[in-house]
């Protein structure tokens, strides 16, 4: 089999997976967007569980690349930050709730890499709030460890569990202000400066 008829294969599940979850996801409707048998499928992936771990595999490299190439073009760290949270925010958007419940639920060795995942984003954030620091855009007595850790722990927990739904609140409006919120709790007065700055920008671009 060709590599393109694998990636073809990893794409349409991650875009069922991102729509409906893993459980609702079904080899015979893989197969079927592909364009290719169900036996042509399983000589590629023998079963539905090594699809799935491929494809979340692929997830968090495909995260990882972009997260990169943000951080290498952006001016300074809040600069990176912002366009990095403007992509999850994206990500989260299209994302059914289905996926890491179920994935949780059906599958926990790949939810333990998943979450494995999750210390790699704490590790990374709290690098980059570190920089920012020196940058002079975070206060120096913020402990960036665990200023990650609690910011990427209730992006989770509002995932996982919408229940603001039960107040009216649109899921975007939620995420924006938490993200708003912490930034501006870490922030020094030039921080701040700079995130007034890239909401204004990003409010024209809208």
């Amino acid at each position: 089999m060709t590599n393109d008829t694998r990636e073809r294969i990893i794409q349409e599940c991650n875009t069922m997976l991102m729509s409906v979850g893993p459980s609702s996801m079904t080899m015979d409707n893989v197969a079927r967007a592909c364009g290719i048998s169900k036996r042509t499928l399983y000589e590629i992936f023998p079963d539905k569980r090594t699809l799935i771990g491929e494809c979340v595999h692929r997830q968090h490299l495909k995260k990882n690349a972009e997260v990169k190439e943000v951080f290498d073009t952006s001016n300074n760290c809040f600069e990176a930050m912002y366009k990095v949270y403007m992509r999850a925010r994206k990500m989260y958007a299209n994302t059914s709730m289905a996926f890491i419940n179920d994935i949780k639920r059906l599958y926990p060795d790949i939810f333990d890499q998943h979450m494995g995942n999750e210390k790699v984003t704490v590790d990374g954030l709290s690098s980059v709030l570190r920089k920012a620091q020196d940058e002079g855009l975070v206060i120096k007595r913020i402990n960036p460890e665990i200023a990650a850790y609690l910011f990427v722990i209730s992006i989770r927990e509002l995932h996982e569990n919408s229940h603001f739904a039960q107040y009216g609140f649109k899921s975007d409006d939620v995420f924006d202000h938490v993200f708003i919120s912490f930034l501006r709790g870490v922030a020094t007065i030039k921080g701040i400066e700079m995130i007034e700055y890239l909401e204004k920008s990003q409010s024209e671009n809208q």
